[in-house]
């Protein structure tokens, strides 16, 4: 099967929440009522909870407790708050997913890493880019959950990366495409909004899309993040193209002060949309 049959396949396993659905609708319409999407958020407890939890943490960096969902839209708008949906609605979507085949405390880990200094690097280079940056860094490697629900052999053959074999170089071995062109096939089935797919499908192919910030930003999260899970495999200097931070005017200052923030609230953002992992422990 390619990346599409296998996405077309779990999207009947996986089902996203009802409160996701109509949030979607509603900010995705002319006429938007903000009093109304509030109204659908509260009726999803989980969802509502993750939603304070992560508009009140360093990641937005707000002045005052927003303590309520109304609150929420006024400070934060309706864009980010959609984007707090779609990452809360994907991660409940995840936790359908048999966890046996493969290590969930790496995969979680290495998304939230990624997310995080997307976020921080987007901040820098790319502002008005960077909350989409932030849910595509969450959701780069999604499509490792899918196969692992379709064929936990597989995904677990996946896990077998190494030194000198990277992990998009061995899921091309074992199955003819990347969690990347997975991940994307998905979240297109999805109809999540390009702008979150784009940088996720092509986070492989930076020297064909330099004039993309966001696929150059991601490309550098994910490798951080990769080298930051795995610095018994890898270091980031040796992940990194130094052209695509040249392109970019990223320098190393810049790579070490994302790399802090990615420390210093990873475990908090761990807690909040995934509080059973072993790592928190």
């Amino acid at each position: 099967m390619n990346a599409l049959q296998y996405a077309e396949n779990v999207t009947e396993v996986f089902v996203f929440p009802d409160a996701y659905l109509r949030v979607k609708q509603l900010l995705e319409s002319e006429r938007a009522d903000m009093d109304e999407v509030s109204e659908v958020i509260q009726l999803d407890p989980s969802l509502a909870s993750k939603i304070l939890k992560l508009a009140n943490s360093a990641i937005y960096n707000l002045p005052k407790k927003i303590d309520t969902i109304s609150k929420a839209l006024v400070v934060l708008g309706a864009e980010t708050i959609y984007n707090l949906v779609i990452s809360s609605a994907v991660i409940s979507v995840c936790e359908q997913v048999s966890h046996s085949a493969i290590d969930m405390d790496r995969f979680w880990e290495q998304s939230v890493h990624s997310a995080l200094i997307a976020r921080a690097l987007g901040n820098k280079v790319a502002p008005r880019q960077s909350e989409q940056l932030y849910v595509s860094g969450l959701l780069h490697n999604i499509g490792e959950l899918a196969l692992c629900q379709l064929d936990p052999e597989l995904a677990k053959a996946c896990e077998q990366y190494s030194a000198d074999e990277k992990p998009w170089q061995c899921q091309r071995r074992v199955l003819g495409f990347t969690y990347a062109e997975l991940s994307a096939a998905l979240l297109r089935l999805w109809q999540l909004p390009n702008s979150i797919i784009e940088p996720i499908a092509l986070q492989h192919q930076p020297d064909k899309h330099l004039r993309q910030p966001a696929v150059l930003l991601l490309n550098i999260s994910s490798r951080m993040a990769l080298a930051n899970v795995h610095p018994e495999l890898y270091k980031q200097t040796n992940l990194l193209d130094p052209f695509v931070l040249e392109v970019l005017g990223i320098i190393q200052p810049d790579l070490r002060a994302a790399l802090d923030f990615c420390n210093s609230e990873a475990l908090y953002l761990l807690s909040v949309l995934n509080p059973k992992a072993g790592i928190l422990y």
